[in-house]
């Protein structure tokens, strides 16, 4: 998201507050957006809620104090997506899939894969794009919106380890990503890169445990541990990545 697209967001949020009596519902926002959008509320006159508890992307709700939205209120269809077991699909495949069907991104919500299913959270016309599907990539799928989310979901995880002489951004990449220093600066200088969902362009920018760093093309990471110094005085380091 661009500039000019920060300035319709928020645009968009101020025409919310001043409706006053009425509530609003902005489509999905990532962390990112989010962030920018409640630095001007008032705490007690929005929610941002995206289909269950903890998503990562969600709609925000702009409402009157006493008018807070229940779960229900909000415009959020869970589309659960089945497929043999044998088969394996990614979220790249579910969003990939949907984005062919011409719609905007600010459409879907969170994208959770497990053995055999996918459940994803849509509105507007997702709803009806993804009712529509009958295959994500190559694979036959079966999707229902009667099925409620599924609380047993669980975030599959890769960890990679290492030692850095600083947490340097530059240098955790080169972990996570297996590259070159050189290729790390060409991607963190081309603005692929995000910390904590928000654009970086300096290779030097130290990283601490628990910050979530993505790079378009390969996916999103967190840096899980820094450890102690070894004796030669480098930092062990735990990175994991969201697949």
């Amino acid at each position: 998201m661009n500039q000019q697209d920060d300035r319709i967001l928020l645009a968009h949020i101020q025409d919310f507050v001043r409706r006053g009596a009425y509530r609003s519902f902005t489509a999905f926002l990532d962390q990112r957006q989010y962030n920018l959008a409640k630095a001007g509320l008032r705490a007690g006159t929005y929610r941002f809620f995206g289909g269950y508890p903890d998503a990562e992307r969600g709609i925000l709700c702009i409402h009157p104090e006493d008018l807070p939205p229940t779960d229900e209120e909000y415009p959020i269809s869970c589309l659960t997506f089945t497929f043999p077991e044998a088969y394996h699909i990614t979220h790249r495949d579910v969003l990939g899939s949907l984005m062919a069907q011409q719609i905007q991104r600010d459409t879907v919500g969170d994208i959770l894969v497990t053995s055999g299913r996918v459940q994803c959270f849509v509105t507007g016309a997702g709803v009806s794009v993804g009712m529509s599907m009958t295959k994500i990539g190559r694979i036959g799928v079966k999707v229902t919106d009667a099925v409620p989310f599924a609380d047993d979901y669980h975030q599959n995880i890769k960890e990679y380890s290492g030692t850095v002489s600083t947490p340097r951004l530059d240098a955790i990449l080169r972990t996570a990503l297996n590259q070159g220093r050189g290729q790390c600066l060409v991607m963190i200088r081309s603005g692929i890169v995000t910390l904590n969902y928000q654009e970086v362009l300096q290779p030097d920018k130290l990283l601490k445990a628990g910050d979530v760093f993505s790079v378009r093309g390969h996916g999103k990471f967190r840096l899980k541990e820094v450890g102690e110094p070894t004796k030669k005085g480098r930092l062990h380091i735990t990175i994991e990545q969201f697949l």
